[in-house]
């Protein structure tokens, strides 16, 4: 069975559970409720190294925009040029789902859901698990972690999460949300002053989003205590436990926010492309490392097999040289199984020699200077006693001047990391576009 670790970030304290898949039914294992300010401590102690991640943004943007019909590998560019339309932030990320199509002014026009965060917020999320050796698989929004919970109904729902703090409202349809609202609130259950909130939010959906919701689905614990004493426009209900989670209700509900996310859409992971790519080199690396072991081993194996040939020869050869027969041909024959043996020895000496620190490495570049640049590929080759980097990447600036100043600025960040040499660097202006050239050692 696959195991792996969740974690969901909610306000002052951090949910932890550990759980194995086996088809799609998961097993619910260790739980653990950690104090915010204690979860460094825990990931320095916990031997898991890759972890799902769930977090309640404090500053998101989402919309329902209409964009031309076009394919699917180029809808995402066209969708973050909308949103640049419309927030007033530049480093963000962002994921979308397509809801729908209709006619405007006689065109055929695609309505798609966003969801956008700054990197700066992603980044200190995920460098807590980066500084502590850790690796985070993916990073969801804290309302698309139970959006899997939905997607067998047709209707239209309201879902309510709640901390101690705030309440959540969302509208999803079919596991595809249309809209968020956030409101702070007073208790830990729905107190009236919550349903009020969730009326309003129930109006909207209907008046701006043409969306009648036929239920208010609360989530976890949050109708346990509750005293409602005014009407709803929307009947209310408890989302139950689906089958395929084995674990005990109050299990279920005190974690569900971890729990769910093991279900939560590759399309939903808001991590951004540059810490993508690092989790994807790692896994290389660490691949790469199994097989030079591996290898290894089998070489290993081999010389000791040609070392005890060679022996035996030599016993034979003395034999031989008693006999004094045939002992140019017995000595060819020596010869020949050196020269074999030899040819392993290079390897196996190149695999007992240390390895460059490729997570401080890793960790650097996420920390560079980038302002206007980005990075669009990362190349990593083993050398002797090194790591030969090639990073490609874009320039997104107006000027030749500020297209010059944005490279020249990066290029001063990579040669203050530590072990860092530049072999190589260019740069087409015209383009907008670099390529830079490094070999890292410790």
């Amino acid at each position: 069975m696959e195991k792996t670790v969740t974690v969901s970030f909610e306000e002052d304290i951090v949910k932890v559970v550990h759980a194995s898949f086996k088809g799609n039914t998961i097993s619910v294992g260790r739980t653990e409720i950690i104090a915010n300010d204690q979860f460094d401590n825990y990931l320095r102690r916990e031997k898991s190294k890759k972890f799902v991640v769930t977090y309640g943004f404090s500053e998101f943007y989402h919309n329902i925009i209409t964009v031309p019909i076009v394919s699917t590998k180029h809808l995402e560019r066209i969708v973050e040029s909308e949103i640049r339309k419309t927030v007033e932030i530049k480093d963000f990320s962002f994921i979308y789902a397509p809801v729908g199509e209709r006619v405007v002014e006689n065109k055929r026009v695609r309505e798609v859901f966003y969801y956008a965060v700054r990197n700066e917020e992603i980044q200190n999320v995920v460098r807590r698990f980066y500084d502590n050796g850790k690796m985070v698989k993916a990073l969801y929004p804290r309302v698309f972690s139970v959006a899997p919970l939905f997607e067998f109904r047709d209707e239209a729902v309201i879902g309510v999460l709640g901390t101690k703090t705030e309440k959540t409202a969302f509208l999803i349809k079919k596991g595809i949300i249309y809209f968020i609202r956030r409101f702070s609130s007073l208790t830990t259950d729905i107190s009236d002053i919550d349903i009020q909130d969730i009326n309003m939010t129930a109006n909207y959906c209907l008046q701006n989003i043409r969306i009648n919701p036929s239920l208010v689905l609360f989530l976890g614990n949050l109708l346990e205590s509750s005293d409602i004493n005014i009407p709803t426009t929307v009947p209310l209900a408890v989302l139950h436990k689906p089958e395929y989670i084995r674990c005990d209700r109050k299990t279920f509900s005190d974690f569900i926010l971890p729990i769910t996310s093991f279900y939560a859409s590759k399309s939903s992971n808001i991590l951004n492309k540059e810490f993508k790519d690092i989790y994807m080199l790692k896994n290389y690396l660490l691949n790469a490392s199994r097989v030079f072991v591996i290898l290894a081993f089998l070489c290993l194996g081999i010389a000791f097999y040609n070392v005890k040939n060679i022996a035996d020869m030599k016993g034979t050869l003395k034999l031989m040289k008693a006999n004094n027969a045939d002992i140019e041909n017995i000595f060819s024959e020596y010869t020949a199984k050196e020269t074999e043996l030899r040819r392993y020895m290079s390897t196996i000496n190149f695999l007992n020699k240390d390895a460059p620190d490729v997570q401080k490495l890793l960790i650097a570049l996420t920390e560079i200077d980038m302002k206007d640049s980005k990075i669009d590929s990362i190349e990593a080759a083993a050398k002797d006693d090194s790591i030969s980097i090639s990073i490609n990447g874009t320039i997104h600036a107006d000027t030749y001047t500020s297209i010059q100043t944005g490279f020249q600025d990066m290029m001063d960040s990579l040669s203050k990391i530590k072990g860092i040499r530049i072999s190589d660097k260019t740069m087409d202006i015209d383009r907008k576009i670099f390529s830079i050239k490094l070999d890292y050692k410790n």
